[in-house]
Formats: C-alpha cells, structure tokens, sequence
C-alpha cells in the first residue's frame, strides 16, 4: 500500500518516524474558539507586523450586517476582524469574503462610543473594556487611554482592518478572489485567508501549522482635509471645505503641550497628564494610569466653561476605589471646601467637580486664566485624594 507523508507532518522520534493524522470532522465553531483562545496560530509576522501583537476581545460581535466571528485588538489601537471557516465548496470562499467586507463596512460607520457599546453588551461588563483587555494582556507597550481611543477612533473612520479569513483547509483559486476584494477598495483594509491544518500527536496533543494562502496589499482610500473656503471638485462632485474640527484638535493639541510642560504638581512622585488632541486630558492620582480613578480637566466649550473633576472607573476595582475612600468621605469633602460640587452620593461612581465660567474657551486673552485654573485645582485634588489612595493601592 502506498504510503507517504503527502504534506502531513511526521514526527520523529527515538530513530522511528510516525505521520500525524488531520483532526477531524472539524467545526466552525471549533475553529472559532481554537484561534480566539490560541491567538499565536494566526501568523500575524507573515501578514503585517503592525499588527502585532494581538489581543482577543469577543466572539460574535453583533452589527448591523451580523455577527463578527472575532474581534481582535493590538495595543496600539488596530482592529481585526476574524471570521473562521469551513471550505465545503468554491462558492464559500466568495460569500465569507463578501461577509467579512460588510463588517468592516459596518465597523467603518461606528463611532468609539458605539464599539464600547456593543462589546460591553456583548461581554457583559461596563467602561472602556476594548482598552482594558489590551491594557491586561500587554501593559507595558499599550498606548494611554486617551491616545489608544485615538488611534481606535481613527482606524474606525478610515475603515483600516486587518480582515483575516481562517479555515480548515483552502483549496485551489482562493487566489482569484483578489480582484473580487480590490472592487470593494472603499476602505483602507488588508485582507488575509489563513489555512489552520490540525493534526494530532501520539499524546492527543494538538499541532497547528498556519499558513498564508492570500494576502493582500493595503487598499488605501485617500482622504482630503479641505481648508475652510476651498473647493475641491472632481468630475460632478463638489466638496467644500469646513476645517473647524481640524482647528479644533490643532488647539487642544497645542494647549495641552502648553499646559503639561509648565505643570509643577506638590506631589513629584505623582504621573503627569499627556498633550492629547481632545477636549481633555487626564491622570491616575493612583501613580498608574487609569487606575480605578481619574483626575480630568476639561473642556464645556457648548456650556462656556472649563472644568476639573475626579470619578471612578466603572469597574469593580473603582468601586473598590470608592468604598474604601468613603471612609475619608468627610474629610475630603472638608479639604475640598465649599467651591467644589459633591456628587459623591448621586451616583455609583461619581465624586466630585469644580468648574469656571469662560466666556469664549479658544480666545488666547483666556488661556492664562484657564491654564491657572486648571494648575490650582489638578494639585488640590491631588493632594487630597493621592495620599489616602496609597494606603489601599
């Protein structure tokens, strides 16, 4: 009988040689839960290394064009979209690609606020769980919070993915669908189907060897920021040009550069806040970042006022935070004095805030008054909150 390895691994051992057998029959859903738990048998190095490394999130995300297999995350804000597979005919190549565009589609019309949304409900829990499963996994190379939602928020709106389609065994002609991929090249994805053989050893262990059948380049979709009272015209199409959330960001990037470089807090040991592009900037007093609890100054510009406030996580290590420093309730409450608005007992994870009316935010006349306000009270409720969070921290 004719017998050979026909691409099967062999395993070799004490001068004999043995063929592994395939794992089989196989389902979608182990398979699904065979990448979502072992995320090292997506060869993410082969495909694109700026997407790696990557960390699990959930199964079955539901939208609006169905449910997403998997959602992966790299710390750096990427997003993956997964879907697994079972090649039973060529005409399922053509349909999980399809289904896999739509998603990103789908994704590419999100904002941060409805990912958070959906992976909370989906997961369960409450708060910004997309950065706190890749802070878990991979905490010292994770972007801060406010730069990681960034950096989400960005690849949402530009629809960049790294879309990846795993299946048993992908036959012949998965090649052509390339072209079918580049006619939907509205969005800025790269797309990649993964073949994961399994086979298993004499010790019923299992033996993943992932391979790259497809990959394609990034298909970029070119975005114009147009200055305020220019036009750009293309054939029929007319866009004009409104750059205020352009300016906007240029501001708050600026102001905060300004503000961190001249801050000088009592407490040396304590985190500095970073320069982001946002409306606000923030800090642990724990000395980590987002540890439980945050101190934020911020911009109302719709109320025309600047404020400070210190809240808890919406987890349960805040509302540990918070129980614990109940106890000294009173007595910041005392230290705070009367200026302050105590919203500790509204709500679960609330505490308290001071705010400052400003009759036009963005004017220069009033960036010193701002960058005083926000120097005075960033330190005071530094000073009260920070010593009493190290004797539980």
């Amino acid at each position: 009988m004719k017998k050979s390895a026909h691409g099967k691994p062999v395993m070799i051992a004490n001068g004999n040689s043995v063929l592994l057998d395939n794992v089989s029959p196989f389902s979608e859903k182990t398979i699904q839960d065979l990448v979502f738990e072992n995320p090292l048998c997506l060869p993410i190095s082969d495909i694109d290394e700026s997407y790696n490394p990557i960390v699990p999130v959930c199964k079955e995300l539901r939208t609006g064009a169905g449910e997403i297999d998997i959602l992966m995350v790299t710390p750096n804000g990427n997003l993956l979209i997964i879907e697994t597979k079972l090649w039973k005919n060529p005409g399922s190549r053509r349909e999980v690609v399809g289904q896999i565009l739509d998603y990103a589609k789908e994704l590419s019309m999100w904002s941060y606020s409805d990912l958070e949304r959906e992976i909370n409900k989906n997961l369960g829990t409450k708060g910004n769980q997309l950065y706190n499963v890749a802070r878990k996994s991979y905490k010292d190379v994770v972007l801060s919070e406010t730069d990681f939602v960034d950096a989400v928020s960005r690849n949402l709106r530009l629809g960049k993915f790294l879309l990846i389609v795993a299946g048993d065994g992908i036959r012949e002609g998965a090649q052509n669908l390339v072209g079918f991929i580049r006619r939907a090249g509205n969005l800025n994805f790269s797309l990649a189907m993964v073949e994961l053989p399994v086979f298993q050893g004499k010790n019923n262990e299992l033996i993943v060897f992932p391979r790259t059948i497809v990959k394609t380049v990034e298909v970029e979709k070119i975005n114009i920021d147009v200055p305020e009272g220019f036009r750009v015209v293309s054939g029929k199409k007319e866009i004009t040009g409104n750059n205020k959330k352009h300016e906007r960001a240029v501001f708050f990037e600026g102001f905060w550069r300004d503000f961190v470089g001249q801050l000088r807090l009592d407490d040396p040991e304590q985190v500095l806040p970073k320069a982001t592009r946002m409306s606000n900037t923030y800090i642990s007093p724990g000395g980590e970042y987002n540890n439980g609890c945050w101190i934020s100054c911020s911009f109302i510009a719709s109320d025309r006022k600047v404020v400070v406030y210190f809240k808890f996580e919406e987890s349960p290590r805040g509302f540990s935070h918070k129980q614990f420093l109940s106890i000294y309730k009173d007595e910041i409450k005392e230290e705070l004095g009367d200026g302050v608005k105590w919203s500790w007992d509204e709500k679960k994870y609330e505490g308290f805030s001071i705010s400052k009316n400003i009759d036009d935010v963005f004017s220069n006349k009033n960036r010193r008054v701002i960058i005083s306000f926000f120097n005075k009270w960033l330190n005071k409720f530094v000073n009260t909150v920070r010593p009493r969070l190290k004797k539980v921290l």
